[in-house]
């Protein structure tokens, strides 16, 4: 993709949101199983897409089918469900694939989900029940749902943003190598070499949380690099935020790739007051090399070079100021990075 398709991706799932926002004010407040609906500028064979609220405040896209159609059955994750629906429109009976988010939480997630499907049928100009599925069955684990998403947790993802922004400025292609959504123990990794984003909103301590006897695992002949901030929490609108470093990282990036892995988080959507209620500014960084005597519990550090059978969950935690940091700075180690693994 290009950077251009980036932007629209983020334009996309912006335009829906306020859309769904527009519509939840029209929903029958007296009436159960009430359903408000608004028509989309996007059309199948069956006639135009309609973004729909219910009575619970549950989020709906509703793609109609012509009575010839045949259906597929429901569609069930943790949040999502896929019904098929009747509902009448202007005057006519509509038979729609009435897919419905069941939670709050899944709000983010399920945008992204809509978006593609929107994207798909922009393309297409049609879309099955079948190929539906298919695309919900691609989605199913995102849709699980996952950890709240607290302040301190915000604030260590826009510390990964921070530094995303910076490898961007030194390759557009550099969101490939934010591998720390897709369950890799570092958060950046380029061939032999990786990044590992630590972050705090703590006024004091320099005490960091390690997960894995792999966090910290350098590879042969590779680097590792521990990037460490301080956050201090700021209202809206008085420091930089998730909105406004994510829309930048598209402008710079090669591909809508990010929105991609923000998915694989889970992050609420952008437009949430959860997300942007909140701005970061930096209070303090600091880079160290992770080598040799650097403290942690690596698999190296036991008999054999093997984590011994049995133990799982390794969590622990390193003070930062037994160890020397070095005197790069943040630029300097994002170009490196993106040159030396290249």
């Amino acid at each position: 993709m290009t950077t251009v398709d980036g932007l629209r991706a983020l334009q996309l799932r912006n335009l829906l949101e306020a859309l769904w926002s527009d519509v939840a004010v029209q929903v029958p407040s007296t009436e159960a199983g009430g359903l408000a609906s608004a028509e989309l500028a996007l059309e199948v064979p069956a006639g135009p897409l309609r973004l729909a609220v219910d009575d619970a405040g549950h989020r709906h896209l509703l793609v109609p089918v012509s009575p010839e159609e045949r259906l597929i059955g429901e569609w069930r994750s943790a949040g999502v469900q896929l019904n098929v629906l009747v509902k009448v429109v202007d005057d006519q009976v509509v038979r729609f694939l009435d897919l419905e988010c069941r939670r709050d939480d899944l709000t983010g997630v399920f945008t992204g989900l809509a978006a593609d499907i929107c994207a798909l049928i922009a393309k297409d100009r049609h879309i099955s029940g079948r190929q539906l599925s298919a695309v919900l069955e691609s989605w199913r684990k995102l849709l699980s749902g996952g950890q709240v998403w607290t302040v301190p947790r915000l604030a260590g993802l826009y510390g990964e943003l921070v530094v995303l922004e910076r490898l961007l400025d030194a390759d557009p292609t550099a969101t490939e190598t934010w591998v720390g959504p897709t369950g890799a123990p570092q958060d950046f990794r380029r061939r032999v070499h990786a990044l590992e984003v630590k972050t705090t909103t703590s006024a004091v301590g320099r005490t960091i949380r390690v997960h894995g006897t792999d966090q910290l695992e350098r590879s042969e002949n590779g680097s590792l690099t521990l990037l460490w901030s301080r956050f201090a929490v700021r209202p809206h609108g008085a420091a930089d935020d998730l909105p406004a470093i994510v829309e930048r990282c598209l402008q710079k990036a090669a591909s809508a790739l990010l929105l991609h892995r923000l998915d694989e988080i889970g992050l609420p959507s952008l437009t949430s007051e959860g997300v942007r209620g909140v701005s970061f500014e930096l209070s303090e960084r600091r880079i160290y090399d992770v080598g040799p005597n650097f403290p942690r519990i690596t698999p190296d550090r036991f008999v054999a070079g093997i984590v011994p059978a049995g133990v799982q969950l390794v969590e622990y935690a390193v003070d930062l100021d037994t160890v020397p940091a070095s005197n790069l700075d943040l630029t300097t180690v994002a170009r490196t990075f993106m040159e030396i693994a290249s």
